[in-house]
């Protein structure tokens, strides 16, 4: 690329505008977006953590373990 020689005014051509203007509504909207697919994906791995602990209590109860009396 080459720099006009200094002294000479040179014009600056804007290609392409921008067609949608980013408001704060726009900045608001999508960040209660990602926090809100966070917390939706968060409840569901604790509701299928819960569930596989739930049942794996009631296939394996702790009395069969032949754990040694704590008292």
């Amino acid at each position: 690329m080459q720099q006009p020689p200094s002294g000479q005014p040179f014009v600056v051509q804007i290609v392409q505008t921008p067609q949608h203007e980013t408001t704060l509504k726009d900045v608001f909207v999508g960040a209660f977006g990602i926090t809100g697919s966070l917390v939706i994906l968060a409840l569901a791995a604790g509701a299928l953590m819960a569930l596989i602990l739930v049942r794996w209590n009631k296939r394996h109860p702790p009395e069969a373990d032949h754990l040694p009396p704590v008292a």
